[in-house]
């Protein structure tokens, strides 16, 4: 059901974690920008985000699954990006000018993933207020 509003955001939350990754740096280094690709730790984390989404975005039918899936999700997302942190500490001393567009890219997603449990308890919602009319 991709006419759904939360549908469009897990799906923009799948893209994000899934394709988007992959083309933005997460840092750069004295020896330039460095990807997803060059640190698989952090390429597993951005596969469990798009594989969670992926399920979420397919389990329409049980929308409290989806609201349990969303927030693994976004726990998984922080921990990505306190993981993104450690190692931006760790290995550029925490230079700003280190930091690629990638490294806030699990923001993006925990905001997606936000929009869309709260479409989802809406719809959940207005379900269950019809079933105290019938």
């Amino acid at each position: 059901m991709i006419q759904r509003i939360q549908s469009l955001y897990l799906l923009a939350a799948l893209l994000t974690s899934a394709v988007v990754a992959f083309l933005v740096p997460l840092f750069t280094g004295r020896e330039g920008a460095l990807y997803l690709s060059g640190l698989p730790i952090f390429g597993g984390g951005y596969a469990l985000s798009a594989l969670l989404s992926g399920v979420a975005l397919f389990r329409y039918r049980n929308r409290q699954n989806q609201v349990v899936l969303c927030r693994l999700n976004i726990i998984a997302n922080f921990l990505l990006l306190g993981g993104q942190g450690w190692y931006w500490y760790q290995q550029f001393a925490a230079r700003p000018e280190a930091l690629g567009y990638g490294f806030f890219l699990p923001i993006l997603v925990v905001i997606l993933l936000v929009l869309a449990n709260r479409a989802i308890m809406r719809d959940e919602l207005l379900v269950r207020s019809m079933d105290r009319l019938r």
